[in-house]
Order: C-alpha cells, then sequence, then structure tokens
C-alpha cells in the first residue's frame, strides 16, 4: 500500500497556542502550527537543532485570562527548515509515559472540541457521546 505525500501516522489538528521549547538549556518561544497525537509543527524567530532533544511546554488560554496548566512533553525534532524570518520546527514526541499520554490525549480531544475547560484526564468523555463537530467546508487546513 503506498502512503500519499501527506500522509501521517496521526491526524493533525491545525491550533494556535504558546509553546516554549527547551533546548540546551535555553528556553525558545514558539507558536504552534499544528499537532498530533505523534508530533507538533511550531514556528519560531529561532532554529532549533535536528536531532536533539527537546521539551516542550504548551499552554491553552481558555478565555477571559485564565489558562490551563502546562502540557509538558519530550521530543525530538525532525526537521527545521526556514520560512519568511521565521523557522518551522516539526518535533515527534518522546518518552510519552501513560500520564504524559493521557494528558496529551485530554490536550487533543480539547482542540478537536471533543471536551471543554474542567475534564479531568481520566473522566474526558464522563461516559457522554460527543456531539459530532460539523466539518466548515472552506477551511483552508481541512485535509
Amino acid at each position: 500500500m503506498s502512503r500519499s505525500p501527506d500522509s501521517r501516522r496521526e491526524q493533525r489538528q491545525s491550533v494556535d497556542v504558546n509553546a516554549t521549547v527547551t533546548v540546551d538549556g535555553r528556553a525558545i518561544v514558539a507558536r504552534t502550527r499544528d499537532i498530533s497525537r505523534s508530533g507538533i509543527c511550531l514556528v519560531s524567530d529561532s532554529e532549533v537543532p535536528r536531532e536533539s532533544e527537546v521539551g516542550i511546554s504548551l499552554v491553552l488560554s481558555l478565555g477571559k485570562g485564565a489558562t490551563s496548566e502546562p502540557l509538558r512533553l519530550q521530543g525530538r525534532p525532525a526537521w527545521c527548515t526556514p520560512l519568511f524570518g521565521k523557522y518551522q520546527i516539526g518535533i515527534t514526541f518522546v518518552a510519552l509515559d501513560s500520564e504524559r499520554r493521557r494528558y496529551l490525549d485530554l490536550f487533543m480531544k480539547f482542540v478537536e472540541g471533543e471536551v471543554g475547560p474542567g475534564a479531568a484526564p481520566d473522566d474526558s468523555n464522563s461516559g457522554h457521546e460527543s456531539e459530532p463537530i460539523e466539518e466548515d467546508k472552506d477551511d483552508p487546513f481541512r485535509p
């Protein structure tokens, strides 16, 4: 079976979230472009060396000055390319223990619109089926 050039292990979700990448003891400010359960694409003013170990901290804005606790993940940059005076960085998540995997799954469900603020990692669906999300046919990021 051949894969299309844009096929991925996991479905990507477009999201714009503040991120901090820690590499070699220095913190780099970035914004997310998209995220999946296996990796993330970031845009930053700073280049990140490929194949280095990085820490990633993501914080969701929950409205009116409220933010989520940081989601802290480990990753390895697969690529880093210049893009209009900035750098676009593709990072694969590594060393996800069961707790980090649960929090990432909850984060993804929030991004996908399946849960709202205040959900806990163990009861993110709370036994309720989520409403189907209507697709926006004009969404430029839609696959």
